[in-house]
């Protein structure tokens, strides 16, 4: 049976390690938005990221926040490599 003490040192390695892990997703959700380097605006009440011309023609993901713009950018901007597999078109909206 453990002790308190290793309980406790278990509990605080996981912790380490759930950070740790947050902060990779957390740098590979800002990836594809530093390379592609899409436009990150304000559009009426909410965030946009856009990549492309327009948001009718381009690919775009909107947010609360830039934060959850750039997510739903990410979201769309894989959506848009299915869509275009299939139907050759790349206009995609994530809202």
């Amino acid at each position: 049976m453990m002790n308190e003490a290793e309980i406790r040192q278990i509990f605080w390695e996981d912790k380490i390690g759930q950070s740790r892990l947050n902060a990779a997703v957390e740098a590979e959700e800002m990836t594809l938005f530093a390379i592609l380097k899409p436009r990150l605006f304000q559009n009426e009440n909410r965030w946009c990221v856009l990549h492309g011309d327009n948001i009718q023609s381009g690919i775009c993901g909107f947010g609360e926040t830039p934060r959850k713009a750039i997510w739903a950018f990410n979201k769309a901007w894989d959506c848009s490599a299915l869509n275009a597999e299939v139907t050759g078109s790349e206009a995609v909206r994530v809202d």
